[in-house]
């Protein structure tokens, strides 16, 4: 179980536990907001995969909702564990065994997993040699997932804008996060778990098409965000829908997202 020990979120317990508290606020919206575009990232990184799926027990390291696990049992993995800091979020998911965990300190024997997929969950810790190090005592491989270094979307910034507008701020564990490309440059994820035991290692940048092009899908996936979210939900109903029409319009012209993901395979 998790304690004040974990070093996620900008590396305090207190940011960790804020940061914990916003995703499990986003968990009930989840589904119609970010949830498409993650499943889609999910798919395209179990695809690639160090080592193949059938028959083989996984873990889903900040598995949230549970979309790569959904996305190993597709591919067929024989068991899933869905191990995550927000128990809201895990309540959620249909992705696997649901675990609260630490990913610097997980609560499984070493050996434990034939594939440990860590999907957009590497930048929230610390220290990712640490994590790296976690994952390499509980799985023979890892198949993990970041933003690209750079990468960014105008409906991001239109979104944050419009936020703004009705007297958002940031949360202090996303401002220690930004700008949220910590542990996404191939050259160093490649030479930390090269650090962390791994011999092969492969370390690149792929597009992935995440199926979002509408401006009401645009603005669902920012609105939902674990950052956004618990602010949208804390405002009456008339607020919340004005807060939507400014974000779909603010998003009308920005086209199809298209995500730079960093693929992190090892063995």
């Amino acid at each position: 179980m998790v304690g004040d020990g974990i070093r996620t979120g900008g590396g305090t317990p207190e940011l960790t536990r804020e940061l914990r508290a916003d995703y499990d606020a986003a968990a009930g919206d989840w589904a119609g907001g970010p949830g498409p575009m993650y499943a889609a990232l999910a798919r395209s990184l179990v695809a690639a995969a160090p080592v193949p799926l059938a028959g083989r027990l996984v873990l889903d390291l900040g598995a949230g909702t549970g979309v790569a696990g959904r996305a190993a049992l597709a591919a067929g993995a024989r068991r899933v564990v869905a191990a995550d800091l927000s128990e809201g979020m895990l309540r959620r998911g249909r992705g696997g065994t649901p675990v609260v965990a630490d990913a610097v300190a997980l609560p499984f024997r070493d050996h434990s997993f034939d594939l440990v997929v860590a999907a957009f969950c590497l930048n929230h810790l610390d220290s990712l040699a640490a994590g790296l190090a976690e994952i390499r005592r509980v799985g023979a491989a890892l198949a993990a997932s970041m933003f690209a270094p750079g990468w960014t979307h105008p409906a991001k910034d239109a979104v944050d804008d419009a936020v703004r507008s009705f007297g958002y701020q940031p949360p202090a564990w996303h401002t220690a996060l930004a700008p949220g490309s910590r542990a996404s440059d191939p050259q160093v994820l490649a030479g930390q778990a090269a650090a962390a035991g791994f011999r092969r290692v492969r370390a690149y940048v792929t597009d992935v098409p995440a199926g979002l092009a509408t401006p009401a899908a645009l603005a669902s996936w920012r609105l939902g965000m674990a950052h956004v979210a618990p602010f949208v939900r804390s405002l009456d109903p008339p607020a919340r829908a004005a807060v939507r029409r400014a974000a779909e319009q603010a998003v009308a012209d920005t086209g199809p997202l298209i995500v730079s993901m960093v693929v992190l395979t090892a063995t």
